[in-house]
């Protein structure tokens, strides 16, 4: 092993990554080696872990996560068994979930000046449904199918979430 390594506090795929290790990026197609379209099958060996999914939950839609995942933020949706949707919210005090960014380095903490400029004329501004002095902001794919969807208080970034369409613009992922 090399000396001087430090090692990251971010837990992924069941392994420590180093600090020299490029993180994963999240994105409307998953994060990491986590793809949106997975089966419930290749998430588990790809996280190394049994899955909580439950296919008899609300018609087979699951919104579930892991010890492991819950640590670093990390939520999934699941719908027949295939993966839909990546929530990234805090769930604790810990501030890992902050480490997750796209690859424009915009991540929760970011400011919602900083996520428009990110991704300018493609970014799409609304009043939050729940909360009209929130802002959803929309980033749809070039294919239109999935995209990001980015949660703020009209200054900062608070929860994010991608995957495709209709699971990312629905409150829980499931119909």
């Amino acid at each position: 092993m090399r000396a001087g390594l430090v090692l990251a506090g971010l837990m992924f795929s069941g392994v420590i990554a180093l600090a020299d290790d490029p993180a994963p990026i999240f994105s409307a197609n998953g994060y990491g080696d986590v793809r949106i379209g997975m089966k419930v099958e290749q998430m588990e060996r790809v996280l190394h872990q049994k899955l909580p999914y439950n296919p008899f939950d609300n018609h087979g839609c699951s919104l579930f996560t892991t010890p492991q995942m819950e640590l670093i933020g990390l939520s999934f949706v699941m719908d027949h068994k295939e993966l839909v949707r990546i929530n990234v919210d805090y769930f604790s005090a810990s501030s890992q979930p902050r480490a997750i960014k796209t690859a424009d380095g915009i991540g929760l903490g970011s400011s919602e000046e900083e996520l428009l400029t990110a991704y300018g004329a493609a970014a799409a501004v609304t009043p939050n449904s729940g909360d009209p002095t929130w802002h959803t902001v929309t980033v749809d794919s070039a294919d239109h199918g999935g995209g990001l969807i980015f949660e703020t208080d009209s200054k900062t970034i608070k929860s994010m979430r991608g995957g495709s369409y209709p699971a990312i613009a629905l409150p829980s992922g499931c119909p």
